[in-house]
């Protein structure tokens, strides 16, 4: 006859399986059941996320029948208009070597075209109706009359944003293209600023586009890249002491606005100011430390003041932060020039040529390195090139009338109708 002992031992070996299946059932309803709920809670979270971003939806644009018989139809061209507007801003963003890095960051709000069925931009759309929250659309109508295509867009809450023709011979897109840039002007005036500023138009006609749209402006934010841009181009066309007087202002009111500080140090070194116009800048670095643009100018500045072996990790963090090499190798190429490392940065300006046979500065940077090794009729070559690149880079006839002399020539124009420098590839 068993124990005591051992019949409790039996118990509750006998009970201890039902107490695991107990558990394992009350962990499995808790955990199924929620799930669900889990699900439900993120997608209505992500649902009213989309609803307050406040998007702008490009709606089909009205065309002529015309239009429809080219399969340009309202769709599609709403389509190519959203193509447009984003290709100018990946134009004016891409541009990462003239600008701060934080410029422009959180300025382009999100267009998009409406999606048909169940989506989650749909889904906002609806919220934001249920709601009797405020939505912006974007619509408008291609129009031919005379010989000329039309488009007129606007926006709701804003009326009419763009009324541009072109020739009927131009076709949908270039009349796109000029549209595209006025619905910046609207829904995200700093990044239509720049996109102002980085045309290759004359300075003065650029500020006075620029003053023009500061007049208008409110934001302060606004304000501040249109002093900015105002200021850079007063500096870039000369006028250093009207631009160095509104940098300073710029930085009195705002300390923490990185380009206040970057332009005061481009004001500076145009007055032939190098160390103030340095410190300038490291007061800007530190404060948009991840800007290729930044330490690019921090490398020539470093370069002018005589700090080489700084100059050249400035350049090199540049080209880290960048896409683009080029600008980084070149001012690499300077500084090596500078140590008189001339063979060193002919190599490095060859590297930039191999990105881009018929960059001009790149071309300059070899000349300069080839004058340096004595190599005077390659470097007139070269600066040839350059010129006929970009026939008024006074850099490139410098340089040019440096290779004359040092081959004891007289100054001439060059040859049009000489052939590219063939560059060999860096060692």
């Amino acid at each position: 006859m068993p124990s005591a002992e051992a019949t409790e031992s039996h118990r509750l070996a006998e009970k201890r399986p039902g107490l695991l299946a107990r558990m394992w059932q009350l962990w499995s309803r808790l955990v199924f059941g929620a799930v669900p709920t889990v699900i439900a809670l993120v997608m209505l979270g992500l649902v009213l996320r989309e609803a307050l971003n406040d998007p702008i939806e490009v709606t089909p644009l009205s065309v002529p029948a015309s239009f429809s018989a080219q399969g340009l139809t309202p769709e599609v061209m709403a389509a190519r208009l959203l193509d447009a507007i984003d290709g100018t801003a990946l134009q004016t963003l891409a541009e990462t070597l003239h600008r701060p890095a934080a410029e422009l960051e959180n300025s382009t709000p999100d267009l998009n075209l409406p999606i048909v069925g169940l989506s989650l931009h749909a889904l906002a759309s609806l919220t934001r109706k249920l709601l009797g929250w405020h939505e912006r659309r974007l619509t408008g109508e291609v129009t031919e009359t005379g010989g000329m295509l039309h488009l007129r867009l606007r926006l709701s809450g804003q009326g009419a944003i763009a009324d541009v023709s072109v020739p009927v011979r131009d076709g949908a897109d270039r009349l796109l293209s000029l549209a595209a840039p006025q619905v910046w002007r609207v829904v995200s005036p700093r990044l239509y600023a720049w996109h102002i500023a980085l045309l290759e138009a004359d300075e003065s006609e650029t500020r006075e586009r620029l003053m023009t749209l500061r007049r208008r402006a409110r934001d302060p934010e606004v304000q501040a890249t249109l002093t900015y841009l105002i200021a850079r181009s007063l500096i870039r066309g000369g006028q250093a002491e009207e631009g160095l007087a509104m940098m300073d202002t710029l930085v009195a009111e705002r300390p923490g606005y990185s380009a206040g500080h970057y332009g005061r140090a481009q004001a500076l070194l145009a007055l032939q100011r190098p160390e103030e116009a340095l410190a300038a800048h490291q007061t800007g670095l530190a404060l948009d430390p991840e800007s290729a643009w930044a330490h690019l100018v921090a490398a020539a500045l470093l370069r002018q003041a005589g700090q080489y072996d700084a100059a050249l990790t400035a350049a090199r963090r540049a080209q880290e932060l960048d896409d683009d090499d080029r600008p980084g190798l070149i001012e690499e190429s300077h500084v090596l020039r500078a140590m008189s490392r001339h063979a060193d940065a002919a190599a490095h300006a060859r590297r930039a040529l191999t990105l881009d046979p018929n960059h001009a500065p790149a071309l300059v940077a070899l000349g300069e390195a080839l004058l340096r090794l004595e190599e005077a009729e390659a470097a007139l070559a070269v600066f040839d090139q350059a010129l006929r690149e970009v026939p008024n880079l006074g850099v490139a006839q410098h340089g040019r009338d440096a290779a004359l002399a040092a081959l004891g020539r007289a100054s001439a124009a060059p040859a049009a109708t000489a052939q590219p420098v063939s560059v060999p590839p860096p060692r």
